[in-house]
């Protein structure tokens, strides 16, 4: 009996203080919450990236369709300029220069086959992807495809299956639309 009432006198103290508490309950709910709050910045991130890429082909494919695209030709690689064209001086999210494009063009819209950009068993880019540029004629149905990685922290994450090594993210795009009917004209 005795030692027990020694043993209680002896945790008395120490049950009753409660200095650090507030230590030890910030540092079991700051890692959590700093997850969070980096998985919602990262999924902004990826948001505004995918929404540029969106606006920069709709450019894109407006000059193509109106064919302004072609009276601007300038002797220059097409899908270089093209590439310039949809990044220009706007704010993008991503490298201009890594974005990959493929312009095909076909009679109908049953006819244009859009190749694919991501290889799901390498988690890369399909190798000829971005190596097509077929100048659209007047009446044509175009097709432009675009695709490009950004970088990801909390890659693990992965909500659309298009994740590549590096922890990094495909985002692609794609607008189809019918020429006007403009004449045949050159796009270098």
């Amino acid at each position: 009996m005795a030692r027990t009432a020694l043993r209680s006198l002896a945790r008395a103290p120490l049950a009753s203080d409660c200095r650090g508490a507030s230590a030890v309950e910030f540092s079991l709910i700051a890692l959590p919450f700093l997850a969070l709050l980096g998985v919602i910045l990262e999924a902004g991130f990826v948001f505004l990236s995918q929404q540029t890429l969106d606006i920069a082909v709709d450019r894109a494919a407006r000059v193509l369709r109106t064919s302004e695209f072609q009276d601007a030709a300038d002797g220059s690689q097409p899908g270089e300029r093209l590439r310039r064209l949809m990044c220009g001086s706007r704010v993008v999210f991503f490298r201009c220069d890594e974005v990959r494009l493929d312009v095909t063009r076909a009679g109908s819209f049953s006819g244009n086959q859009i190749p694919p950009a991501y290889d799901s068993k390498k988690q890369d880019f399909v190798i000829s992807f971005g190596t097509r540029f077929e100048c659209p004629e007047g009446n044509d149905v175009v097709a432009v495809r675009a695709a490009v990685s950004i970088l990801r922290p909390f890659s693990f994450l992965n909500v659309d299956g298009q994740a590549m090594a590096g922890g990094r993210q495909l985002l692609t795009t794609t607008a189809i639309f019918r020429a006007e009917p403009y004449s045949g004209k050159s796009c270098v």
